[in-house]
């Protein structure tokens, strides 16, 4: 007996689903986030992409998803029950994003404190939080980010297919999220076929490799037109943000719209030092670090190329997300460590005070409303 139950195979613990504190994360996140949207709401203040899709322009600009929310929501004939529907999904996905980033932050170093403070700093950014509660429209196009950062750094680590594979899956992200980022499918695309050895030397396998990163999204896209032209909606509605977007050419300020994503992200200067910090803790990997602060500031250059209908902070949280995505995958000495968080404190404060590149009164005034005296803050502020 002693032998047989000796020599039975060990069954290895399961690992849970979901850890404790990341949970506890998500729950009070999840709250927090419900709480302001439903002050927000009381105090009369309408959702922009509520004012949107009143006015009709659910399908005229954005991304398909979020087009495809807005016209889900649509379908509801209160506008109290439309708000509510819209904060709760914005605030049930970014909790567990807050809860997700809190595991990887520990995952990669960071203590509890650090960890929980970097949470704070990024949902007390005015422009997330403005994005959360009153805009929802870009929350596809920062995850997209968000998700797009890692599996780069992991091609960037292995290069074989399986990582090819992953950011291959992920490409439909981009696709859904809206008109300016679907063309960062083919930079992304030509840099998983190279990032592979034998896609660098074979022609064959380079086009084997560029393939399995586009077909994901092709299927997607095929999917999406043949799901509109079932449902009704119609074809056109589908191609109409593209030919917004790309129909014309409009040679707008550049340098004021570099200048806002810098003021509201200076983020940015991070995964910079990170390229040439020295005596890593691990081995460099400077396309991911370099793809944080590329795919942003292709959104800042193209809204003001392009006719985007874009709001001028999208690209700054667009930054933070990608920003926050890659502490979350790379382990930064100590005084780099500093630096990333003054960098996300210093953003902070500008989201709140340099209201010459944006503001939105009205919803700082529902924000503020009943702490008229609170620390300062007037409703006009």
């Amino acid at each position: 007996m002693t032998l047989l139950a000796s020599s039975a195979p060990v069954v290895p613990a399961r690992k849970p689903l979901m850890r404790l504190a990341t949970a506890i994360v998500w729950i009070v996140s999840l709250a927090a986030l419900l709480l302001v949207a439903s002050h927000v709401i009381e105090a009369g203040f309408v959702r922009r992409d509520i004012e949107a899709l009143r006015a009709g322009e659910a399908w005229r600009n954005g991304g398909w998803l979020s087009q495809l929310v807005l016209s889900l929501v649509g379908l509801v004939p209160n506008l109290d029950w439309q708000q509510s529907i819209l904060s709760l999904t914005a605030a049930v996905v970014a909790g567990l994003a807050f809860g997700l980033l809190y595991d990887r932050l520990r995952a990669s170093g960071w203590t509890i404190v650090g960890s929980v403070a970097m949470l704070v700093l990024l949902a007390s950014h005015a422009n997330v939080l403005y994005a959360i509660t009153a805009a929802s429209r870009g929350l596809p196009l920062y995850f997209a980010f968000a998700a797009l950062i890692p599996a780069i750094r992991q091609m960037e680590d292995v290069g074989d297919v399986q990582s090819t594979i992953g950011l291959g899956l992920l490409m439909p992200l981009l696709l859904l999220a809206g008109p300016l980022t679907t063309p960062l499918i083919v930079p992304l695309a030509l840099g998983a076929a190279l990032a592979d050895p034998d896609g660098r030397r074979d022609p064959r396998a380079f086009a084997a490799m560029l393939l399995v990163a586009v077909i994901p999204a092709l299927i997607v896209a095929i999917g999406v037109v043949g799901f509109v032209a079932q449902s009704g909606i119609g074809i056109v509605n589908v191609i109409l943000p593209y030919y917004a977007t790309y129909g014309a050419l409009r040679m707008g300020d550049v340098a004021q719209s570099l200048g806002i994503l810098f003021t509201f992200a200076p983020v940015a200067v991070v995964p910079l030092l990170y390229c040439i910090w020295p005596n890593l803790p691990e081995r460099r990997y400077v396309w991911s670090a370099l793809a944080v602060v590329a795919m942003p500031v292709w959104l800042a250059v193209g809204r003001m190329i392009f006719n985007s209908s874009m709001l001028p902070f999208v690209p700054a949280v667009a930054l933070l997300a990608a920003y926050i995505s890659w502490l979350c995958v790379v382990r930064l000495p100590f005084l780099l460590r500093a630096i990333a968080m003054l960098a996300l404190a210093i953003a902070v404060v500008a989201s709140w005070t340099q209201t010459g590149f944006w503001d939105d009164p009205l919803w700082k005034a529902a924000l503020f409303s009943g702490l008229p005296g609170y620390l300062g803050l007037r409703p006009g502020l």
